[in-house]
């Protein structure tokens, strides 16, 4: 794109016409995040609400940010497109390569306009060039294990520890002698695989926020199958599903969304077995990178040894939008000081002769 001609900045509330460019912008991107993919923000966003702020140069899109938009205590309030329940991870602005400065110029300005705005932004990447054009500093609130994936050809399990191997071997041989197999769903199968998925979290404690957005997930994963992007698959019987994943392809990465197993005995490591599989394809397929995204659960340190942390960024404009940032903060601190002298009582006692 020539540097040359009239720069706009505008904001809409769909990518419509603009939404191929952006997509190519975002695999261009450091970190190429699924969940700036177009399919995923048509389908998680509200353009009552969405805001999508889009750089433009004599027509041609320069970069932007996805933005939502709601009202808190009298201030409009910005938000990443699709962010609460769903998690979004590895966000930031997108820019033409080289570009980057003049759409942080572009954001601050918007930013700095007069009025009273806040920004609350969960899920930025690290080293984002969004929080690069704002006041104040990100914080990092989780972390998001990932692992290189080896070239095609390569074993994936040989990078991991001697026990995963071989607890993920002897699973494999176990379940498929028992009648189950792993099987990659077409679009039009995806309505069903997640009705499954909903079964087998139903059982499981803290689901219910994720399950009430099951007919968006059901909307955006089936979109996303269609147009290559994503992939779900199921590990299943003839009489019975025990696994299901949520998977997001774009980019040569692999990131690991969603995994519902059945919690029957006889059906152990069913997720376990369903992920190698999954994994396995991507490799065979020359994806460079599993990503498993937010949270650093412990089942996650078998499948990845690196991390990046997840961020976020509160910044207010105006009078009231600071105090309101300068209240977070506190309650910030007061809370992070609550729980290290918890960590540290507990450690106390355990170090107390009983």
């Amino acid at each position: 794109m020539s540097t040359s001609g009239e720069v706009s900045w505008i904001e809409v509330g769909a990518l419509d016409e603009h939404a191929m460019a952006w997509d190519a912008l975002v695999s261009r991107q450091p970190l190429a995040s699924p969940f700036l993919r177009s399919f995923w923000l048509g389908c998680v966003t509200d353009p009552a609400a969405s805001t999508f702020l889009l750089m433009l140069q004599d027509g041609e899109l320069l970069g932007g940010v996805p933005l939502a938009r709601d009202r808190l205590v009298g201030i409009d309030r910005y938000r990443f497109a699709g962010q609460g329940v769903l998690c979004p991870d590895h966000l930031d602005l997108v820019a033409v390569p080289g570009r980057e400065p003049e759409v942080q110029r572009g954001l601050r300005h918007w930013f700095d306009r007069p009025g009273q705005r806040l920004l609350d932004l969960v899920g930025l990447a690290p080293d984002a060039r969004l929080a690069a054009a704002l006041p104040g500093t990100p914080q990092a609130v989780d972390l998001a294990p990932y692992q290189p994936l080896p070239e095609p050809g390569q074993d994936y399990l040989a990078s991991r520890s001697s026990n995963f191997r071989r607890a993920t071997r002897k699973a494999e041989r176990r379940l498929g002698e028992a009648g189950y197999v792993h099987t990659r769903v077409a679009a039009a199968g995806v309505p069903d695989a997640l009705a499954e998925l909903h079964r087998l979290h139903g059982t499981r404690d803290g689901r219910g926020p994720l399950l009430e957005l099951l007919p968006t997930l059901t909307g955006a994963f089936a979109e996303g199958v269609a147009c290559g992007e994503a992939r779900v698959d199921l590990l299943a019987s003839p009489e019975e599903v025990v696994a299901v994943s949520l998977a997001f392809t774009a980019d040569r990465r692999l990131s690991l969304y969603q995994v519902a197993r059945s919690t029957d005995r006889a059906h152990g490591s069913a997720a376990t077995v369903l992920l190698h599989r999954v994994i396995a394809d991507a490799v065979e397929a020359g994806f460079t990178e599993l990503d498993l995204l937010r949270g650093a659960e412990e089942y996650k340190s078998s499948y990845a040894d690196q991390a990046r942390p997840v961020l976020r960024l509160r910044v207010g404009h105006g009078v009231l939008a600071h105090g309101l940032v300068g209240l977070w903060a506190l309650a910030f601190s007061a809370s992070h000081r609550l729980r290290l002298l918890r960590d540290r009582a507990d450690a106390s006692r355990r170090r107390s002769p009983s």
